[in-house]
């Protein structure tokens, strides 16, 4: 059996130490709204990340390019700033949060050498939920961010239930632990909850309006009010010079150490080779290969001849990036030997299933996947062995690109 040492393959993405002022040590550069906008106003070259959700990439709009807040945004800074020339990036997948961000933060953020990033988790990230560890999943993103130097402008975003009789500021936990944050960080804060509240409240807009089709994510009306918070938060940030800063301790925690291992790049076992991801998906913002590299792969019709995949690595935390179909396989997931089980909400508590399913359930088409296990390691090395399962009738593959692993600090 072959075996993949993070020793030799993946990418370590290291936490980076700032000081306080929010400058990378050795280097004068601050995380400064003033001086993105002084180097704007002076036409520089600049670049801007968006960094998020479906919210951010712009699901429903009739144009995502032009009329979501990411293209609504782009376009009030080109206009804000004519002189400048603005390199525009989005980094934004539906229905992922900080957790995959953090391993995609090198490759889809910080590879285009952002002087502005919006950050947009506190949705996907479970606005009622109260968990520590992807508050420390999110607070690392901004400590390495802010730590490099690039300024941040937190979105505090929202659904469409979550307006009108159903106002619950003090239920929306994320947005309080964000804006906790944005206190100790000094990020820019574009926050839709009272804006959108004060329209819909006035009569200005109905809630049916701003979400004239689905629930989760708003027609252009919305889109628009989404804009403005996020506008009003930047020029806020602009007219008081704010400079996001890294404050010596982290408010809720940080990730100590966190790698991507990359499997096409190794020597794979047999039954396994390396292959390209489709070019084709569900959604553009879910097309795999915008955000992975060349993945392994396993057939079913080669169900005999299949290895286990074995990883060894160091960490407490582990997670799946891959891509798949309806006809994709179940797996079994093992850590020194034993079976790692898949943790299932419902509705009577937690379900542990002893195999993982690496498909896709809804839908007829090709999408990325981001499994995560829910069930803490041991701190120290490990020995991971992904096993495909093929079923009687399978006729799809597994496709996997990496490997990714955390611990806590």
């Amino acid at each position: 059996m072959m075996s993949v040492s993070c020793k030799n393959v993946g990418i370590m993405v290291g936490l980076s130490l700032a000081l306080a002022s929010g400058a990378i040590a050795g280097t004068n550069k601050a995380a400064s709204f003033a001086e993105f906008d002084r180097r704007a106003q002076a036409g520089e070259d600049l670049s801007v990340v968006f960094f998020g959700g479906s919210l951010t990439y712009g699901a429903n709009a009739s144009d995502p390019m032009l009329t979501s807040f990411r293209g609504l945004m782009a376009k009030y800074l080109k206009e804000r700033y004519p002189k400048a020339h603005l390199s525009i990036h989005d980094a934004s997948i539906g229905g992922t949060g900080s957790a995959l961000g953090l391993f995609r933060l090198e490759r889809d953020v910080l590879a285009h050498k952002p002087d502005l990033v919006f950050l947009d988790f506190t949705v996907n990230d479970g606005y009622d939920a109260k968990d520590v560890e992807t508050l420390c999943f999110y607070e690392t993103l901004m400590r390495r961010m802010i730590g490099q130097g690039i300024p941040v402008e937190q979105l505090y975003f929202a659904f469409k239930w979550q307006f009108g009789a159903a106002y619950k500021l003090e239920e929306v936990y994320r947005r309080t632990d964000h804006k906790k944050l944005a206190a100790a960080y000094h990020t820019a804060e574009g926050d839709l909850y009272p804006l959108m509240q004060g329209l819909c409240t006035s009569g200005k807009l109905t809630l049916d309006q701003a979400w004239a089709i689905d629930a989760v994510h708003p027609d252009d009306a919305g889109y628009a009010v989404f804009f403005e918070a996020a506008r009003l938060g930047f020029e806020e940030a602009v007219k008081d010079g704010r400079v996001c800063m890294v404050p010596e301790k982290p408010v809720f925690g940080q990730m100590k150490s966190f790698k991507r291992i990359l499997l096409a790049d190794s020597v794979l076992p047999k039954g396994w080779k390396r292959t390209k991801t489709y070019r084709t998906s569900l959604w553009f913002d879910g097309l795999s290969s915008r955000w992975m590299s060349d993945v392994a792969m396993c057939d079913a019709k080669d169900a005999g001849a299949i290895e286990p995949l074995r990883v060894e690595f160091e960490g407490t935390l582990l997670g799946f990036f891959g891509e798949a179909s309806q006809e994709g396989l179940f797996a079994e997931i093992r850590v020194d030997g034993k079976i790692l089980p898949y943790e299932v909400g419902r509705k009577t508590g937690i379900e542990k299933l002893p195999i993982w399913p690496f498909k896709i359930v809804y839908g007829q088409g090709n999408l990325f996947y981001w499994r995560k296990a829910n069930t803490p390691l041991a701190p120290g090395k490990h020995v991971l062995e992904i096993r495909p399962i093929v079923q009687d009738g399978d006729k799809g593959q597994f496709r996997i690109e990496s490997v990714c692993v955390a611990e806590l600090e």
